[in-house]
């Protein structure tokens, strides 16, 4: 079964609109007759079904749209009604009929609309309530003197209400661009009071923290039907845990220690980017196996990108001994997740923290390839720790005391090249696209061994 149903009003927005989960990775179909049942392979994740319905009469459009939801919407995680940029057509009665037939197949759920019209990269965006395109009301552009279904209003709810008598409660970027916790109350509440939610957004984040806060509202007694003009849904899709039914590959393990503020930006960006997931560590004393554990059921969920981060947002750089400390803490981690999970990579971020972390695998030297950014270098270690099917059985050797004072000597080993990249752009979630998966040795090479591993430039001395 399918997990999104998308319905579009022409087949160009439909089409672009299933582009966006396809970039995600996953299987996304438009199907050329959406009023007749289709049988679909399972693989199919994304259906996307286009009404024509954008001239067509309310009633019809309505009547299409019902069809649509009745022969795809069974079983679906999300259903999701895109709707004009510029909020042209039978908007307000393609919602009403696309909400109404989800409840009727949901009786048992309390369903309501999340209405999120912005398009923040095509410069639509939504504040107060209004739509604006280039930052304008879209009353005063060229939506307005459409030759067949031209805008009479820039209020979101008003255009609407043209079309259906459902209730709306319209959320502002006051609360959207704050805490999300408090973002998720108030759509909690809004959905007791109002059919129809509207949310302002003007940034592809305020999309992400509406996505979230949405997504953890979502139970077997409450969900959502999204009408949105475009990005949003791929977003939310990302935020219920959907991912492409594909092997994929090991995460990043990312190790970050430095307390630069360009780290601090960089881990920012980072943590805002889908698929990463930091645990953000103040305690040195913190459990490993805890951390660990963590991490590993963050990489099962499928995140791309795990790890910690030392130094919380706005937070000061700690004083040596605390650093001393949290560098114990970050080899102790970097072992075991090393002797517990499986990952492509390692992102360590400042050089004390580069350092340890390879000392402590048993690298003997460092072979650059190339530098990526000034100051950045990728690269391969030599020596390390043999291939990743023999570490279970023996561990990665360490040639440090750890925070309980055991020093471990390494033990004889293979020849192994782990290979590295090492960064300090201000674009740090793109690290875990220099990964490759761990190769098995080459017949030539006898024990020679591949792993991935990320470091980033904060450079000692």
């Amino acid at each position: 079964m399918s997990e999104i149903l998308v319905i579009g009003d022409d087949l160009t927005g439909t089409n672009a609109t299933a582009s966006t989960y396809a970039r995600d990775g996953l299987r996304a179909v438009t199907v050329l007759d959406p009023t007749a049942p289709a049988y679909l392979d399972d693989s199919i994740q994304v259906v996307a079904c286009s009404t024509g319905s954008r001239h067509m009469t309310p009633a019809r459009a309505a009547q299409t749209v019902d069809a649509i939801v009745r022969n795809y919407g069974h079983d679906v995680r999300a259903i999701v009604k895109r709707v004009d940029t510029t909020l042209r057509g039978n908007i307000g009665a393609e919602i009403e009929a696309t909400l109404t037939a989800a409840k009727a197949m949901h009786p048992e759920q309390q369903v309501c609309g999340l209405v999120v019209p912005g398009f923040p990269a095509a410069h639509r965006t939504t504040i107060g309530g209004y739509q604006l395109l280039d930052g304008e009301p879209i009353l005063m552009g060229p939506a307005s003197h459409d030759p067949f279904t031209p805008v009479r209003h820039s209020s979101v709810a008003d255009i609407i209400h043209e079309q259906t008598l459902f209730t709306t409660i319209n959320i502002g970027l006051d609360i959207v661009m704050g805490d999300t916790s408090t973002l998720t109350a108030r759509l909690a509440q809004a959905a007791q009071n109002a059919e129809l939610v509207i949310v302002d957004s003007v940034t592809d984040g305020d999309q992400q923290r509406i996505a979230t806060a949405a997504g953890a509202l979502e139970s077997d007694e409450r969900s959502w039907v999204v009408f949105e003009s475009g990005p949003f849904g791929a977003i939310y899709a990302h935020a219920l845990g959907i991912r492409p039914h594909v092997d994929r590959a090991n995460p990043i393990l990312a190790l970050i220690g430095s307390p630069t503020d360009l780290t601090r930006l960089q881990s920012d960006r980072l943590e805002g980017q889908p698929g990463v997931d930091l645990i953000t560590i103040d305690d040195p004393a913190s459990d490993v196996s805890q951390l660990t554990s963590r991490l590993q059921a963050s990489a099962e969920a499928g995140n791309t990108v795990v790890g910690i981060r030392t130094t919380s947002r706005g937070g000061s750089a700690p004083d040596p001994l605390h650093a001393s400390q949290m560098l114990a803490l970050i080899i102790d981690l970097a072992v075991e997740c090393a002797d517990s999970m499986p990952f492509d990579g390692i992102y360590a971020s400042g050089g004390d923290v580069a350092f340890a972390v390879l000392d402590a695998f048993g690298a003997r030297g460092y072979e650059v390839e190339n530098e990526v950014v000034p100051l950045a270098v990728s690269g391969k270690l030599i020596g390390g720790p043999p291939r990743r099917s023999q570490i279970c059985h023996q561990g990665w050797p360490r040639r440090r005391c750890g925070r309980g004072g055991r020093m471990h000597q390494p033990a004889p080993k293979p020849s192994t090249t782990i290979r590295t990249a090492n960064r300090v752009d201000a674009d740090p979630s793109r690290s875990h696209h220099q990964s490759h998966s761990p190769r098995k040795p080459s017949e030539d090479k006898g024990e020679q061994n591949h792993v991935k591993d990320t470091t980033s430039g904060n450079h000692r001395g």
